[in-house]
Order: C-alpha cells, then sequence, then structure tokens
C-alpha cells in the first residue's frame, strides 16, 4: 500500500489541475497582457520625398485658410501615412465665450464615427469564437421577443440591414431614454423591408450589439472598448461616457448656429444612451492611433483578418454624400459594418462621419496607399467636409495620376 501513495497522490493533483485550467477557459480575461513584438509597427516614420513634403505644406495652408473662411470655432486635423502622423494641427478655441485655445490633446464627441470602433470590437469577438456575424440577435437577447429577431443577424445590426425603419424613435433618443428601454421600444415595430434588402440608418438598432457583447464576454460595452481598444493603441483621452466628457478638463464645448454665428451650447446626454452608434469621445492625438490601426499599421491590436471583414461591402448605398460625390466617376457606393465604403476604378475609400450635439467629425482612409485623414471640430460647419474631400482629390491627383476634377 505503501508503494501506491506517490501514484494516488499524482492522480490527485492530476485531477485539481484540470479543474484549475478547465474554470480558467470559461473565463475571460480581458485585463491588458505583455504584446509581442508587432506584426507591422513601423518603428520610425515614413522618409517623405520633396514632392510629397511640398504637398502636405501646400495642403496646410487650405486647411488653414477654410478653418477661417468657414468660421469654425475649434477643430483638429490629423493626416497618417504608413501608421504616422505627417500633419497635425490644432486650431481655434474651445468656446467662443473663451480664449482657450484647441489644443491636440483636447476632447470633442465623435458622434456616429463611434460605429467603426464598435463593428471593430464585435470582429474581435469573432476572431476569438465568442460570436458569428450570421448569428441571429434572438440568441443573445432576453424576454419576449418578436419572431424577426429569429431573421435579423449580427451582420443586419452593423450594417443597417436589420429592416427596421429608417432612424425609428430617433427622438427619444434625443429625449435621453436608457439604452435597454430603447431597444424594447424599438422592438415593437413592425420591420418596414425583410433583413437584408435594404440599407436603412438605424441608431437603436445599431446598439443592440452593446448586450450582445455584453452578454457573451460578461463585460460592460464601456470596458469592453477601454480594455480591446483604447488601452492597447493607447488612446490615453478616449473615453465613452457623457461623464468622461463633462468632468474632463481639457474638452471642446458644442456649438449651434444662432444669428449668423456660432455660439456654446450645452453638452447633452443623447447619443451616449446609444454609445455603440454615436457614443465614443476622443482626441485628436487618440485619432492618431485610430487613423494608425484602422490602415492596417497595428495588427497586434486589430489582425487584418477583422478590418477585411468589416470594411468588406454588406450592401450598395447611393453615392450622393457631402464628403466625396464630386471626387470623380465612375464611383460605386457601399456599406460594410460601421464603414460607408466608395468605390472607384483604382482605388477604394473607407470612411464615416458623424455629427451629435453640436460636434461634426469625419475620418477617410485608403488603406492600399496607407493613408488617412481625420477631422474633428466643435461646430456644424463644413470644414470637415471640405478637408476631407479636397485631400483626397489632390492626393490622387498628385501621386494617382487620376483623372480627378476640380472641387
Amino acid at each position: 500500500m505503501k508503494k501506491r501513495k506517490p501514484v494516488y497522490l499524482l492522480v490527485v493533483i492530476t485531477i485539481i489541475a484540470l479543474s484549475l485550467t478547465f474554470l480558467g477557459m470559461n473565463r475571460r480575461d480581458l485585463s491588458p497582457k505583455p504584446m509581442g513584438a508587432p506584426k507591422k509597427v513601423k518603428e520610425s516614420p515614413p522618409e517623405l520625398s520633396t514632392k510629397e513634403q511640398n504637398f502636405y505644406k501646400d495642403f496646410a495652408k487650405y486647411i488653414e485658410e477654410k478653418f477661417v473662411s468657414t468660421n469654425t470655432p475649434g477643430a483638429a486635423v490629423v493626416i497618417v501615412k504608413d501608421g504616422f502622423p505627417v500633419y497635425k494641427s490644432a486650431f481655434g478655441v474651445k468656446s467662443t465665450n473663451s480664449t482657450d485655445s484647441i489644443g491636440n490633446n483636447t476632447l470633442f464627441r465623435l458622434a456616429s464615427v463611434s460605429k467603426g470602433f464598435s463593428s471593430i470590437l464585435a470582429g474581435l469577438e469573432v476572431k476569438d469564437s465568442l460570436i458569428h456575424w450570421d448569428d441571429h440577435i434572438s440568441k443573445y437577447l432576453s424576454g419576449h421577443l418578436p419572431s424577426y429577431c429569429d431573421s435579423i443577424t449580427i451582420k443586419n445590426l452593423l450594417s443597417h440591414t436589420s429592416g427596421f425603419q429608417y432612424q425609428a424613435f430617433s427622438t427619444l433618443i434625443e429625449e435621453e431614454l436608457p439604452r435597454d428601454i430603447l431597444i424594447k421600444k424599438l422592438l415593437t415595430l413592425k420591420l418596414s423591408r425583410k433583413p437584408g434588402a435594404i440599407h436603412s440608418y438605424q441608431n437603436i438598432a445599431y446598439s443592440i450589439i452593446e448586450p450582445i457583447l455584453e452578454k457573451v464576454t460578461g463585460n460592460s460595452f464601456e470596458d469592453l472598448v477601454y480594455k480591446r481598444i483604447f488601452l492597447p493603441l493607447h488612446m490615453n483621452t478616449a473615453s465613452i461616457s457623457y461623464d468622461s466628457m463633462l468632468n474632463h478638463p481639457d474638452k471642446a464645448e458644442p456649438h449651434g448656429y444662432r444669428n449668423k454665428n456660432y455660439v456654446p451650447t450645452s453638452l447633452h446626454k443623447s447619443y451616449y444612451n446609444t454609445a455603440a452608434a454615436g457614443g465614443i469621445n476622443a482626441s485628436i492625438n487618440d485619432m492618431t492611433q485610430w487613423l494608425a490601426a484602422v490602415t492596417g499599421n497595428r495588427e497586434d491590436v486589430i489582425p487584418t483578418e477583422v478590418l477585411n471583414a468589416v470594411f468588406e461591402p454588406v450592401i450598395q448605398i447611393r453615392v450622393k454624400n457631402p464628403y466625396f460625390s464630386h471626387l470623380y466617376t465612375p464611383r460605386e457606393g457601399y456599406y460594410g459594418m460601421g464603414w460607408r465604403i466608395m468605390e472607384y476604378p483604382k482605388d477604394t475609400l473607407i470612411y464615416h462621419n458623424g455629427y451629435a450635439n453640436g460636434f461634426k467629425s469625419g475620418i477617410a482612409f485608403d488603406r492600399d496607399k496607407n493613408i488617412g485623414v481625420c477631422v474633428l471640430t466643435n461646430a456644424p460647419t463644413k470644414f470637415s467636409n471640405l478637408v476631407l474631400s479636397e485631400f483626397f482629390s489632390r492626393y490622387y491627383e498628385q501621386f494617382n495620376h487620376s483623372e480627378v476634377p476640380n472641387i
């Protein structure tokens, strides 16, 4: 009997070890982990040719001129090439009632530019096999659900093809109702079209991704965004709540147009209640890191397979828009998941704009050329539209040899 004790002891130790391993497999650890050598993170900025240096210098003059001519109170702009900023600047004031200047760490609301964060966050969970794009939402939502929830997929939510009426109950978002009440209210509607049939922009439907991700990870949506995107990308001032914006010491104030002038307005809670669709706050320094990631230069955080999935066209949309409708033709417009896509004969632009509560933002990039632009403003002027469209018009004309008409 004495000779068998080591064998029994070994069996007990093995059972305990297997039990701990099993428990660990069923518990999601989202704490920041040490990162290995990234696949594509470059160690130094690209060397710019004389032609490129002159191009960015000339375009900087254009930006300054349009900032003044559009009467924009405050703004920040960055151009990122090969993962590094080749131009970054802040303009104007946080409020027209003060002389406090906008800086590179000044916080703005991103509004609907937030959608791109949410789709990529979902893509990270798809990569980890916690969810799948074609999963029906009925798999994750609780309570008495309408039968059509068995037909709406996660991809439908993030591509605005769920079949709900265009912007249904948006007034309730403005009235600052809680997210779960908004979703419950939306699910009382009948669908206007079969899921997948048409593109119908819908902020409440988009926000359904929040409770889905919360259920499969056991973390709040806010925590997920911080742990999987903000922290590893060193987006040090970014946040995703009303309180974090309200209490931030370096924030831009929203403005509205009154009596032929832009005047400060109050910060509202609306669209923070549909955070996945419009609740992120960020500075231009934060967006520098984000642009580097979405153009494929941070595969250690956002793998190429995730980017490919969310940037894949899901449904065709009309190409008339304030950003790139005049760039050049022929063109085809699409919506992916959280991103708009414009395909030209030689180039593909991925972009999104945002507007909420007096803040207007825009982001656009060309993955093949590894270049992107982001504009943040604290008033609904034409500044962001002009900068984004003019940049790519000039860039393609100079470096792509495309026939680009003047805008």
